[in-house]
This record gives C-alpha cells, sequence and structure tokens, in this order.
C-alpha cells in the first residue's frame, strides 16, 4: 500500500492536457482527492496529515495544468480548475469521490462541489474562503505577497512560517517541524509553482473574488450544497482570515455543516496539528449517522 513517501508518479492525458497524479493507500474505496494551496504540488503536503489518511481510504493527489509535474498552464478562472479535477477523476475511472481543498485548492473544491454534485460525496475545506459577499472579511496583502515573491527555498520557507503559523513559540516550532518533514519526505521533489504561472494563479483568485464574475463563483450559490461539509481553520488565519469559515457554515443551510477552529494556530492550523485533524477527517469521512451541526 503505497504511502505519501512511497507512491509513484502517474499521468493521464484529458482534453490533450498530460496531468500527473498519485495514488496512495488501498486500491478500493472512494478516494479522498485533495486540492493544493497557491504555489503548492504534489510535494507540498506534510506527510503526517496524509499518511493516516492513506492508511483507510484511496487518497489521490493531483498536479493541476501548469503545476508540478503536469503540462499545460493554469487556467485564469477557478471553474477551470474545478473542471480539469473533475474531468481528470473521472477518467481514473472513480464515479464518487470526496474532495478537501486547502487555501486556495479549498475555493476551487467549493466550485467542484457545486459543478458535479453527483460526483462529489462529502466536501472538506480548510483555511479557505467563498467568493465576495455580505460578511467575507478579506486579509492585508502582506502575507499573500511574501508567498508570491519568494524564489529561493528560503524564501519560500519564510514565506510558509510567517503566513501559515502564528508567532508563539508553539505554533512556530510546528512551523519548523512541518517544513521539515514536507522538504525530506520525498526525492527529486518539484519546486512551487514558477512565476509565471503563479501570476495565473493569483488571477484567478482575483477574479473569483469579483463580484462582477459571480456567476464563476460560490458566495451566492451556498445554498446549492446539500452534501456533509466539514470546514476547519485556525484560530488567527493571517491570509484568508478564520472568520470567513464561521461566515460559511453559516451560509450551509441545506447541508450538513461542521466546524472546527484550532487554537493557537493560523493558515497551516492542517499541518501544526496534523495528527488530530487527520483523525477528523477519518471520523467525518466514515460516520454514517453524522450529527447535525446548525444554530
Amino acid at each position: 500500500m503505497a504511502t505519501y513517501q512511497t507512491a509513484k508518479d502517474q499521468f493521464v492525458t484529458v482534453g490533450g492536457i498530460k496531468f500527473a497524479y498519485r495514488l496512495l493507500g488501498p486500491t478500493k474505496g472512494v478516494p479522498l482527492v485533495l486540492l493544493m494551496h497557491f504555489r503548492g504540488t504534489m510535494d507540498h503536503w506534510d506527510p503526517n496529515l496524509i499518511n493516516p489518511l492513506a492508511e483507510r481510504r484511496p487518497v489521490l493527489l493531483i498536479d493541476n495544468a501548469g503545476v508540478g509535474r503536469s503540462e499545460g498552464q493554469v487556467p485564469t478562472i477557478f471553474a477551470d480548475w474545478a473542471k480539469y479535477y473533475i474531468d481528470v477523476i473521472r477518467a481514473l475511472g472513480f464515479e464518487k469521490a470526496d474532495v478537501m481543498g486547502f487555501s486556495m485548492g479549498g475555493c476551487v473544491a467549493q466550485l467542484v462541489a457545486l459543478q458535479a454534485p453527483v460526483l462529489t460525496r462529502r466536501l472538506i475545506l480548510c483555511g479557505t474562503i467563498p467568493s465576495t459577499g455580505d460578511g467575507v472579511v478579506t486579509a492585508p496583502l502582506g502575507p499573500f505577497n511574501k508567498l508570491k515573491a519568494a524564489s529561493t527555498e528560503e524564501e519560500h520557507k519564510e514565506a510558509f512560517l510567517d503566513g501559515f503559523f502564528n508567532t508563539s513559540a508553539r505554533s512556530r516550532k510546528a512551523g519548523e517541524e512541518s517544513w521539515k518533514r514536507i522538504i525530506t519526505a520525498r526525492n527529486n521533489r518539484s519546486g512551487h509553482v514558477d512565476a509565471a504561472n503563479a501570476r495565473r494563479q493569483g488571477i484567478a483568485f482575483a477574479k473569483f473574488m469579483d463580484p462582477k464574475q459571480a456567476q464563476n463563483a460560490s458566495y451566492n450559490r451556498f445554498n446549492e450544497l446539500t452534501l456533509p461539509v466539514l470546514i476547519a481553520n485556525g484560530s488567527e488565519d493571517l491570509l484568508l482570515p478564520s472568520e470567513n469559515s464561521y461566515l460559511m457554515w453559516r451560509k450551509l443551510n441545506k447541508a450538513n455543516g461542521q466546524l472546527h477552529l484550532f487554537p493557537d494556530s493560523g493558515h497551516g492550523f492542517l499541518f501544526q496539528y496534523a495528527e488530530e485533524f487527520s483523525k477528523i477527517i477519518n471520523n467525518f469521512l466514515e460516520r454514517e449517522d453524522l450529527p447535525l451541526s446548525r444554530l
């Protein structure tokens, strides 16, 4: 059974684009598909989060177009990112999938669930935001710009620690440990998304947050989500403020939504609390009698 460290690179061509993916864990069951953050690739997940998930179910990692080992270029609207993910999942023969998105990947995960409601069984949104609407809280651009500008490994590490973790000794230590796990988990890792495609990712996010392009976004469509949804974040997310996690949960008036906030943590809570969060995810995906969770 393949782990995060041992899973082999595989490829599938869909719509003329060659996509890279890895399949971890058992070969049977509903896969959990993971959608990555800004400038991240399949090689930027923390194995302490991923391996406990892959012990219980298939886990599918995909580099979208223009990312990592995949060909093509990054689309400039998230709806196209979502379509590519949906097409790859179906091309691999899966009729159902659980979808988990982190940060920008969480924005896209919302659209995957909205565009493919029959395919998407359960949805997990980590450190993310809906498109623009009443109550949405935006963040200062400093942490995002630092991630965008990073070019050397040291600059990427500094942006990761400053943007994903709190300034407390506990959170900072967790960030250092997570970074080490990520960069040592595999040989021949792909680098972060290059500057040109990172710019295209930024354009896609700006369009997602543009009220004039709401037809390609999610805020006004949350009432269409009827599947079980798990929303989680750190208590102090500097990149996509934690208030938005509560807002999304409140907007799930037709879904069975759960909300978890982790203390003394930020955007990278899922790496800081990898063991705890993996248990929550496994419980959420496996329980048939999910508790109702509404105010």
